[in-house]
């Protein structure tokens, strides 16, 4: 799940699909490294917007949030392959109960482990490969109340998604349709009803304010210096 605050992202498990991974703290830019060179968008696949995901209001206690997706078995007792979707690996072997793609029922998780860049779980009613093997592709989700509590000023990855973005004056700029994870910094992603995108790094100099109840969240768009 990825999480997110004026200046940090994450995700919740019905992501737009909301996923249980964080955004890394941004490291705030040189001025001239903030304006010296126009920040290109990679070409277009499926944004965020796009898949189906809570309303941004919607409260943490009543998302589910995706941790990872089952990918296979493992031995001969039904243990089960997870390729993580979370940024905090160490908070998921602590979790006690999930839920298997659209299950309305929580399973209880009798085991986890890490190996290698997987998580082998074993699930309550599962105990053969074969039962394991039905379950593959399948996303695995806790409950938005299970992950690991937001600290002051962070936000679900989902609040965010699909919040009018507005400047300091109230004028709105457009939706936040996606994000963009860069090296240094998450980077929003606005449409407008017209023209081009607006692309707003997560960084406290340019993000000034997210409201998920309210709808909005307030932004200063970067200064672009020409060059030549």
């Amino acid at each position: 799940m990825r999480r997110a605050t004026p200046a940090t992202i994450s995700d919740n498990a019905s992501t737009p699909e909301a996923n249980e991974k964080r955004s890394r703290p941004p490291r705030k830019p040189g001025r001239s490294e903030a304006r010296s060179k126009k920040m290109q968008r990679p070409p277009r696949g499926r944004r965020l917007i796009e898949t189906m995901g809570p309303d941004p209001s919607t409260p943490l206690s009543e998302a589910r949030l995706t941790v990872g997706t089952l990918v296979g078995t493992h031995g001969i007792e039904g243990e089960l392959k997870v390729r993580l979707a979370t940024d905090d690996p160490e908070h998921f072997l602590s979790i006690k109960r999930v839920f298997v793609g659209a299950e309305m029922r929580a399973r209880r998780l009798l085991g986890a482990r890490m190996h290698g860049e997987m998580a082998l779980i074993r699930l309550q009613g599962v105990s053969t490969p074969e039962e394991g093997a039905l379950m593959r592709g399948q996303p695995l989700r806790i409950q938005g109340d299970d992950a690991r509590p937001l600290e002051p000023g962070e936000f679900m990855l989902y609040q965010l998604i699909g919040l009018d973005a507005r400047n300091e004056t109230g004028d709105s700029l457009g939706k936040v349709v996606d994000l963009m994870e860069t090296g240094t910094h998450d980077v929003l992603v606005i449409a407008p009803a017209d023209g081009p995108d607006l692309l707003i790094p997560n960084h406290p100099e340019y993000v000034l304010d997210i409201q998920p109840a309210a709808g909005r969240l307030i932004v200063r768009p970067p200064v672009y210096d020409d060059l030549p």
